[in-house]
This record gives C-alpha cells, structure tokens and sequence, in this order.
C-alpha cells in the first residue's frame, strides 16, 4: 500500500469495513495509525462519504479521550484516516490481564467524559467497544 507522505510499518488491527495499519508519518516523522477502508466497500460512495465525514467530525474533536485526526482523504482507491497513535493496549486486552475496581471506574468515568464531550458537539459514537478504547 501507498499513500504519499506515510511509510507503512505493519497492520495493528482489521475488522470488516477497515484496517489499520502502523505507519510513519514522514513530513512530520511521527508514528501515526492508519484507518483505510476496505476496498470491497470504496465502491460505495454512500460509505465513502461516510466514512470521510467520520473523519472531518473527529478531526473537530479536541478532548484528551478522542483520538485526533492529522489528515483525512482518498488516494486511488484507497480512502484514509491518518490518526494519532498510541502504544499502549486496548481495553480488550487490559480487561483480560484483570483490572481493579479503582481502575475500571477510573476508565469508565474517563470514556464517558470523552462520549459526553463528542455528544455535546452532535458526535454519537457508533463503535463503543473494548477494542476501540486505547491506552
């Protein structure tokens, strides 16, 4: 995969509509994860524009519990999210290592502060799930 101004690393993670993958931003010289939809659906332009408009919202977002957007758009028929990334595990995993009941009111009063945050702005979150809650 190309897209101008990112060296692809490797895949970080992949579901049915898209796959992230670990890429260096290379302007910038940061690490950034990648969201490229999958080509099976860049067919769609109700989902491409979708999945674009996502983007232009979360990029508005400004809140220590969103993840930011540094760029968004479609090159051949690949249509991104350059977004920041993070290291650290997943609530997924982190729930599997076994969390303490101090943690785990810590992280739900941390994520329903980013959801209300996105709600006020007229952002619904439409993926809440372990595997999309980052360290």
């Amino acid at each position: 995969m190309e897209i101008p101004g990112y060296e692809f690393k490797h895949t970080l993670g992949q579901g049915g509509m898209a796959t992230v993958y670990l890429a260096k931003h290379v302007g910038l010289e940061r690490d950034v994860a990648i969201k490229v939809m999958a080509p099976s659906l860049a067919s769609d332009p109700k989902f491409t524009e979708r999945f674009l408009r996502e983007a232009r919202i979360v990029a508005q977002l400004s809140h220590p519990g969103i993840i930011s957007v540094f760029d968004v758009g479609v090159e051949g028929t690949h249509h991104y999210i350059s977004m920041e990334f993070h290291s650290g595990k997943d609530l997924k995993h982190r729930l599997r290592d076994g969390l303490s009941v101090e943690d785990s009111v810590e992280i739900l009063s941390s994520v329903a502060e980013a959801l209300e945050f996105a709600h006020k702005k007229g952002f619904i979150h439409r993926d809440v799930k372990p595997d999309n809650i980052l360290f």
